[in-house]
């Protein structure tokens, strides 16, 4: 089993460029995909809103994005029809994409795009297809994403990059069934909230997002001017970080399950808030707290066994800060189930030692 170049990292914010993928004619078996984009590839970088005027283009090595295309997928609807013509795979067929992880046919693609679908087939980037049965998903609640094992055999895999470093210059490429296309990063973290609830968030969840103003298929990779993955496109604007994903392999490779920490808490960050000090809150952590449907800790958890409570602000993990950047979730991603972990708890102004065992 081959994997490129995986590693556990913490963060996702790129500028999107614009560039032109050809894509394969013919796929083996029962359909064909359509040649959409054809020529050598381009790429335009702009720097906020600009006109086509003002865009800078520039050269970009056709050998590197060709190859990340390769180790990604695109998903269609199957098709049972007699005619030839009408066994074609169109890009209104596509029904999300995927990223390739391994030789022996691990694939990543979006729980929302195979939710509720039969079989699909997947044409990968070198032509190759699978049938792909959504039912096998293994899902990934905590991000969104699913794991699914194809019958494909060594396919081109998938290089995955440091999606830690950025600058507003850097850009990658949205992989799709026409072309890759343009976005622009409008936040480094999820949507801004716009009620007091959506600063409520579960440490169950892993919900940073780098937001885009405009978004691929679902499933579809991210990847940089060196050709590597550093994002999966969700369909809708935002993109998960891959060492999100990258994080869970060695147990989804060895049980065929994902495996996360449960903590069992609903928390608000008080980095990310515009007034914490005004509103007599800690300037930095986590806030422990409920609020319409949540509840401040769940029964059983083991937040709750630990005793913490509506009103704690957890600022450290054994010695890592809480802090906007690395938020209490991804902290808790650094121990296994089980773990005994160390808390520093700030409780009614005083700062207190709490320990606590994951679930």
């Amino acid at each position: 089993m081959k994997l490129e170049n995986i590693s556990r990292t913490k963060r996702l914010a790129f500028v999107f460029g614009a560039a032109a993928v050809a894509l394969a004619a013919g796929a083996a078996g029962a359909a064909l995909i359509v040649d959409s984009v054809a020529g050598s590839l381009a790429v335009s970088l702009s720097s906020g809103i600009a006109s086509p005027s003002s865009r800078i283009v520039a050269s970009v090595a056709v050998t590197k994005v060709a190859q990340a295309a390769k180790g990604s997928l695109i998903l269609y609807k199957n098709k049972t029809a007699a005619a030839a013509l009408d066994k074609i795979f169109l890009p209104a067929d596509a029904v999300g994409g995927g990223v390739v992880l391994t030789s022996d046919g691990w694939i990543i693609v979006s729980s929302a795009a195979i939710a509720g679908r039969d079989q699909l087939t997947a044409v990968f980037g070198d032509k190759t297809t699978a049938l792909v049965d959504p039912s096998k998903a293994v899902r990934d609640d905590a991000t969104g994403l699913s794991f699914i094992k194809t019958d494909e055999r060594d396919p081109s895999v998938a290089a995955f990059g440091d999606d830690t470093a950025f600058s507003p210059a850097d850009s990658v490429f949205s992989l799709s069934p026409d072309a890759a296309v343009s976005a622009s990063v409008i936040s480094a973290r999820t949507l801004p909230a716009q009620t007091k609830t959506d600063y409520v968030e579960s440490t169950e969840r892993l919900d940073r997002r780098l937001v885009i103003d405009h978004s691929g298929l679902a499933g579809s990779p991210e990847v940089n001017a060196s050709g590597e993955v550093v994002g999966v496109d969700m369909g809708d604007g935002t993109v998960v970080p891959a060492s999100f994903a990258t994080e869970v392999l060695r147990e989804l490779f060895k049980s065929g399950k994902v495996v996360r920490p449960v903590f069992g808490a609903h928390f608000v960050g008080l980095d990310g808030l515009p007034n914490a000090r005004e509103a007599g809150l800690a300037a930095s952590g986590a806030l422990i707290t409920g609020g319409g449907k949540f509840r401040a800790t769940e029964k059983g958890s083991a937040a709750e066994t630990a005793g913490l409570k509506e009103g704690d602000v957890i600022t450290f993990v054994e010695h890592d800060r809480i802090t906007n950047e690395v938020p209490l979730p991804e902290r808790l991603q650094d121990y296994a189930p089980g773990a005994k972990v160390e808390l520093t708890v700030v409780r009614a102004g005083k700062e207190t030692k709490v320990g606590l065992t994951l679930k």
